[in-house]
């Protein structure tokens, strides 16, 4: 108990701003932005000046979904939703909202507390305004939910999700059926009782399941699991809405799949050679040079390498260069992983290019927040430059000119996607569409004169805001008049690449059902497929990048999703028959009528919106309020020991604003006495890159406590046994300030003044018990100051850098250092330094070699005085195998060095860096520590009162001795629902052992 009191003392004492923390990357606000609302009939649409019109779209779109939705889940917003906006994901990315880093698989999300729905705009209208219903689907689950007394968190993500995806999407689309199709050929479709186990991907199997449902049972049903209170989780609530159990439903749901995808059965005699197209060779996968996704392969003009993105190396996606005819990896080109500046490869929605000499490669990235062009010297891979692209907010699938001067490339810009190019020697950024249809995935003429691209501008309609297929499309530079380009109908038509001598351009088409290689050509519009694959040549959307062709025009490299994973084949075209030409319809491109792609001005709206039913929608500027956010559970405990009785009660309030700029939150504890009462304050403002906050409050810690048992005789000559404990407390009134500045995502500043005001309670108890029979006779408590108090002023500056990458227990990569120093001055004068340096090296996979180096001290003339905290608090913590005693507690200065190899016991069977369902981290390790403690205590000013002389002999002088604990064991760590334990095996070394020890630890490894 006493344990666990010391804890919370020092919970509360470090409850300093957020921001403040030891270790710990940055979330950058590299931009500021000015919201404004724009009100509509339901939703409070927050956005910025950049995306205006933009967001006049999204409104309109967000009010469609309403209809929409409120009619099929029967339900309707008790209160406005709020709707918040970014103009690119790398905007979105730096929001205050939620305080986790946001990857580049995050397309949008609800939050579970105030129910706001966040997204940034997407590469084209017709994805964001999926998403956008995805996520108002969300709200209203949220909502729904609520009023019953539950929660969306409580949900599995293949139900909350599933049930989205199917509301936003309706119909089983191409790219699900491709996932489905793929386990249904393998014979390993999930059970419904399966999809917890995050093997089966939510979206895409929760939203099959729904089809599925909705079509058996019809859309009522949705209703009726949502609105349903049976027991038995997400299951029960199927089972209820339905009246059949899960197994039945699992077994309907397999035949279903199986009739819409049409799948063949692994068990038949075909091989895969026969089930794919035999032509296609896999070079990279998992079981070849990669990992399971293996994506946005980019083919040399000389077919000799290919530059593809992976995650092989288990903990972040990465940039490779092969060989093409082996896959073979020829070297690691770049990594977010372990890199302070690369924000994003964008691998979702981009791939790179090579210049014509195969001397160059480009990658679109994001750098310190900002859309960059990375290029790479080739095939050497040293980066050559980083060309920055003012003016927009995100770059995608960059294509090099004939004559390697220009990069053209898709770029967002103002929650709109269309083409540019800049000069890469000058860096001049010219414009060449500017409108609100989505203009994606250039690819350069081998002449020069024009850019071939999939846009929607010729499905869709901006004034009914309807969003068609993706189509392609040719673009003039000379006079910027686009022309359509034959395609197939009825399917997607993506990923142009042009033919060497220019007669044709290849792409990628699921206008068949399954997306396949295609060629078109250019002059009479005729389509022939070129490959037939079972699955699908995808990236990991349906718009991802997925194909390359060899300027020779000899080989091509393209992404093919097989057995859950995606592979890299290559395909050799010099000779190769087609799989089978199209009968089209498509007007040649010559005889197309050509559209011109219109240049705005600078600053002027880019987006045509004409009479709009938003012209009605009143905007107004965003005003920041707090307001209550979320209370957290009451918390009632009791209980007892050899140092008496406590009873507490607590509750926790926190605030913020609706842009998550500005946080206040606030706790409080009530005690059994007056003494144990503590209240706590902490307000934060990230409204710019500079963050800074205040705290304060009441904060009571437990520094000591004493038992002594005497046994004697009373006046009456009886035997009588007293007990005398002692317990005790600082009580600390602090008010405080801290500032940070991060440089980047790894390194920051940080900057603390505050004023600490500690005075002492020693609580001391007597009881007297009749030695024979135990009876109490006689229990008396008395309060006094059990030192004297203090007040300091503290302050303090840091550095931090942190480019540590976590497995599932402790970090795997990277570095992390903090150095830092603390004068306080006031009654006590002392300086405190921290100096903690920790690496982590991979030298063969899975095994990590962890150091850490770190040394404290506290100098000054009151470095050793008793009312000081404890640097050490558990002494396991650094050197594992001792327990913290009275001696180690005074502890003015420490050095510790702990060297550890720790590894995913899974992923050494596999062979691989994975974990497991319950992840399991094994360790081997060495602690040795050095301990400088003082034989005296030297307290100036001490009080003259009896106590305080007793307690604190005045102006003593003192000595300090070292203190050498050395260890080395074995052990594992596990993860449990985000809590880590570990268990080990130690063997402390030195006079005092007693051989080995099991000892048990609660935190992830250093």
């Amino acid at each position: 108990m006493m344990r666990t009191i010391v804890a919370l003392g020092v919970l509360l004492l470090s409850s300093a701003p957020a921001d403040a923390q030891y270790f710990g990357r940055n979330k950058v606000q590299y931009d500021r932005f000015a919201f404004s609302i724009l009100q509509t009939p339901h939703f409070d649409i927050y956005y910025y000046a950049s995306e205006h019109d933009a967001a006049r779209i999204a409104a309109q779109l967000a009010e469609r979904w309403y209809a929409r939705l409120s009619v099929t889940l029967d339900h309707k917003f008790a209160r406005r939703q709020p709707v918040i906006l970014y103009a690119s994901h790398s905007h979105f990315a730096q929001t205050s909202i939620i305080p986790q880093m946001i990857g580049d698989g995050i397309g949008g999300f609800t939050d579970h507390f105030a129910g706001r729905v966040v997204l940034p705009f997407a590469a084209g209208l017709g994805e964001t305004d999926h998403v956008l219903g995805h996520e108002i689907v969300h709200a209203f689950q949220r909502d729904i939910l609520r009023q019953r007394g539950r929660s969306l968190a409580m949900l599995p993500l293949w139900f909350a999700e599933g049930m989205a995806e199917y509301l936003s999407v309706r119909e089983l689309d191409a790219n699900t059926r491709m996932w489905l199709r793929d386990s249904a050929d393998a014979d390993k479709l999930p059970t419904i009782a399966q999809l917890d186990d995050p093997r089966w991907f939510p979206y895409r199997y929760g939203q099959a399941l729904w089809d599925f449902l909705a079509a058996k049972y019809g859309e009522r049903t949705i209703v009726k699991a949502l609105e349903s209170r049976a027991n038995g989780g997400a299951i029960g609530r199927l089972k209820d809405a339905t009246g059949k159990d899960a197994a039945t439903l699992s077994k309907e749901w397999h035949e279903f799949i199986r009739v819409a995808t049409a799948a063949r059965s692994a068990r038949s005699d075909k091989s895969e050679a026969d089930k794919n197209d035999a032509r296609l060779t896999r070079i990279i996968g998992p079981e070849q040079n990669g990992g399971r996704m293996n994506v946005a392969p980019s083919i040399s003009p000389d077919g000799r390498y290919v530059v593809f993105l992976s995650e092989r190396d288990g903990y972040s996606v990465d940039v490779f260069l092969a060989d093409a005819a082996t896959g073979t990896v020829v070297r690691k080109l770049l990594s977010t992983a372990g890199d302070a500046h690369f924000d994003s490869l964008q691998f979702i929605e981009s791939a790179g290019a090579w210049d014509a000499k195969a001397r160059r490669f480009a990658l679109a990235t994001l750098r310190d927040g900002h859309p960059a062009l990375t290029i790479f010297d080739m095939p050497d891979g040293e980066v050559r430059q980083e060309l920055a692209v003012p003016g927009v907010d995100q770059i995608f699938s960059p294509t090099w000119s004939p004559s390697g001067a220009e990069l053209a490339f898709s770029a967002l810009k103002g929650g709109v996607t269309d083409l540019f190019a800049i000069d890469v020697a000058t860096g001049h950024l010219r414009e060449l569409t500017t409108d609100a249809y989505s203009d994606l995935q250039p690819s350069w003429s081998p002449d020069g004169q024009r850019l071939v691209f999939a846009t929607d501008r010729f499905s869709s309609s901006l004034s009914r805001l309807s969003f068609g297929r993706y189509e392609l499309a040719i673009l003039d530079l000379a006079t910027l008049m686009v022309h359509p380009l034959g395609g197939r109908s009825g399917g997607k038509n993506i990923d142009p690449h042009w033919s060497p001598d220019g007669a044709s351009v290849y792409f990628v088409s699921d206008a068949g059902g399954i997306s396949n290689l295609h060629r078109v050509d250019v002059a009479t519009g005729q389509v022939a497929q070129v490959t037939d694959v079972a699955t699908g040549v995808s990236g990991i959307t349906a718009l991802s990048p997925a194909i390359s062709i060899g300027a020779d025009g000899r080989r091509a490299a393209m992404s093919l999703y097989w057995r859950g994973t995606y592979e890299i084949r290559t395909m050799d075209l010099a000779g190769a028959e087609l799989a089978r030409p199209i009968q089209t319809t498509n007007v040649p491109t010559t005889a197309a009528a050509p559209i011109e792609a219109p240049v705005a001005s600078a600053g002027a709206s880019s987006v045509p919106l004409g009479a709009s039913a938003s012209d009605g929608f009143l905007s107004k500027p965003y005003v920041p309020r707090l307001s209550l956010a979320q209370i957290g559970s009451p918390y009632l405990s009791a209980g007892g020991g050899a140092f008496g009785s406590f009873v507490r009660a607590g509750v926790s309030m926190g605030f913020g604003d609706m842009l998550g700029e500005q946080e206040l939150d606030t706790a409080i504890q009530v005690g059994k006495e007056a003494v144990d009462n503590a209240v706590v304050a902490t307000y934060m403002n990230r409204r710019s890159r500079w963050n800074w906050g205040v705290s304060g409050g009441r904060i009571p810690a437990l520094v000591g406590a004493s038992e002594t048992l005497v046994r004697t005789t009373g006046a009456a000559g009886d035997a009588l046994i007293v007990r005398d404990t002692s317990v005790l407390q600082q009580i600390h009134r602090q008010a405080a300030g801290v500032i940070a500045y991060p440089f980047n995502r790894a390194q920051r500043i940080e900057a603390s003044v505050g004023v600490d005001a500690i005075a002492f309670d020693q609580r001391t108890t007597t009881t007297t018990y009749a030695a024979d029979t135990g009876r109490t006779l006689s229990d008396a408590t008395v309060h006094r100051s059990g030192a004297p108090a203090a007040t300091m002023i503290q302050t303090g500056a840091a550095i931090v850098y942190d480019t540590s990458v976590f497995g599932a227990a402790s970090p795997v990569l990277g570095q992390r250092y903090r150095l830092a120093f603390a004068p306080a001055f006031g009654d006590l004068s002392v300086l405190t330094t921290v100096a903690d340096y920790r690496r982590y090296f991979m030298p063969m996979r899975p095994f990590t070699l962890a150091l850490r180096v770190e040394g404290v001290a506290r100098t000054g003339s009151d470095a050793t005085d008793v009312r000081l905290l404890p640097l050490v608090w558990n002494l396991r913590d650094i050197v594992r195998g001792f327990d913290t005693d009275n001696e180690t507690i005074r502890t003015s200065r420490f050095a510790v060095a702990n060297a550890e190899v720790r590894f995913p016991v899974v992923g050494l069977l596999r062979h691989d860096v994975s974990y497991g369902s319950l992840p399991l981290e094994a360790l081997a390790f060495a602690d040795c520590g050095r301990f400088w403690i003082p034989t005296a205590i030297n307290v100036r000013n001490a009080e003259t009162s009896e106590n305080a002389k007793q307690s604190f002999p005045g102006n003593s002088a003192f000595q300090m001795q070292s203190r050498n604990l050395c260890s080395a064991g074995a052990g594992a760590r596990i993860n449990a629902a985000g809590f880590v334990f570990e268990f080990d095996a130690v063997r402390p070394f030195g006079p005092a052992s007693n051989g080995w020890r099991l000892g048990i630890n609660f935190q992830p490894g250093f």
